[in-house]
């Protein structure tokens, strides 16, 4: 038999789950985009200075990053998703989002040794 939740309950289920979505999605965009970027150019172009090669690699592991990223984000609605049916989305939120947030810590560190 089909368990249906009334329309209120199920409406605010969902806007729970796409709004830690987007704040996951806000947040790996910050992370890449605004600290690994920084941290990327330090450790290409001041401490192993490849010569002609420092930029390709810079942009492929750039492209990589972001191929990876975009797949833990495209992996993470569906399990938010599950996680609100279960009544642990925010335990859930946080197994995503905690990967991204150490990440952006250690990319800030980076350009500081």
């Amino acid at each position: 038999m089909i368990d249906h939740q009334p329309t209120g309950q199920t409406w605010k289920r969902g806007a729970a789950v796409w709004g830690l979505w987007l704040l996951v999605l806000a947040l790996a965009a910050v992370v890449i985009y605004g600290i690994w970027l920084r941290a990327f150019f330090e450790i290409y172009y001041v401490w192993l200075s490849l010569g002609d090669a420092t930029r390709l690699v810079y942009e492929l592991t750039m492209i990589a990053l972001t191929i990876g990223v975009v797949t833990w984000i495209a992996i993470g609605e569906p399990y938010l998703a599950a996680g609100a049916r279960e009544h642990r989305l925010m335990r859930r939120f946080w197994y995503v989002a905690a990967p991204l947030l150490i990440a952006g810590i250690i990319g800030l560190i980076i350009p500081l040794i």
